[in-house]
């Protein structure tokens, strides 16, 4: 059975969540920072007979995020509440996803297999220190989202420049980027960011500004940042040259994650 969840449920959702703490960053923080009620944000719980909470479903905007702890769970329903949405995007563990990629046609076709890892270790060495890092603040949000658009190995990205905005004020987000003639040229983000972790994502560099550890720069600032405030620095990548990056900064391998974007 699936119901929509609220603050009542919270309890037992979080005794869902908890054992897989960092693979539900999302749906923890998101949780922790803007609660039941919002406007972008939806969650939806799947029962099983006995009445415990098996499943669950996060709406962030038009991303939504799977969990199970069981193999047996409402996938159909699950993909009856995406389906009424357009654009959306979804991601988690492949139990979760692949049962809903049978159910949604389309999605086969916009599958990404990721591996998903963490940092407890970080620290500047080996940092480009000729270059200024800075915080974003909410002006300076639409640059960055041009800048992405220029990024080729992103895609199509359709990025809500007013739910960013409301996340850099609310503190669940920060946006660390480096200037080079006059313009942002490379930039790293955290998100979900909560009590115990933070997700990292958006790192990029313009390709004419690339080779000159821009991006390893931020990531190390931004890592040694949320370490230093007793968070859990964690992000999912698909590029081995990416990977390559994160592991010398100090990032290891947690478990495989798929994004259907």
């Amino acid at each position: 059975m699936i119901k929509k969840l609220t603050a009542s449920d919270d309890q037992k959702l979080k005794a869902l969540l908890k054992p897989k703490a960092l693979l539900n960053i999302f749906i923890l923080g998101d949780i922790e920072n803007f609660g039941y009620d919002h406007e972008f944000i939806d969650i939806w719980g799947d029962y099983d007979a006995e009445g415990e909470l098996r499943a669950c479903l996060l709406r962030f905007d038009r991303n939504f995020l799977p969990y199970t702890k069981t193999d047996d769970f409402d996938a159909a329903g699950f993909a009856e509440l995406i389906q009424e949405y357009d654009n959306t995007m979804i991601s988690g563990m492949p139990r979760a996803t692949a049962p809903l990629e049978k159910l949604i046609p389309e999605l086969s076709e916009k599958s990404h297999k990721s591996h998903f890892c963490k940092c407890e270790n970080a620290s500047m060495m080996d940092a480009n220190g000729e270059v200024i890092i800075r915080s974003a603040i909410k002006e300076e949000v639409s640059e960055i989202i041009e800048l992405r658009k220029k990024i080729k190995e992103f895609g199509e990205r359709n990025e809500n420049e007013e739910l960013i905005t409301a996340q850099l004020e609310q503190g669940s987000k920060r946006i660390y980027y480096i200037e080079q003639d006059g313009k942002i040229v490379s930039v790293a983000e955290s998100t979900a960011e909560n009590s115990l972790s933070a997700m990292i994502v958006g790192v990029a560099t313009l390709a004419e500004y690339r080779g000159q550890g821009f991006a390893s720069t931020i990531m190390k600032r931004l890592c040694c940042d949320l370490l230093a405030e007793g968070k859990t620095p964690c992000l999912f990548y698909d590029n081995p040259v990416a990977g390559k990056m994160y592991r010398k900064i100090g990032f290891t391998d947690v478990g495989d994650y798929t994004l259907y974007r």
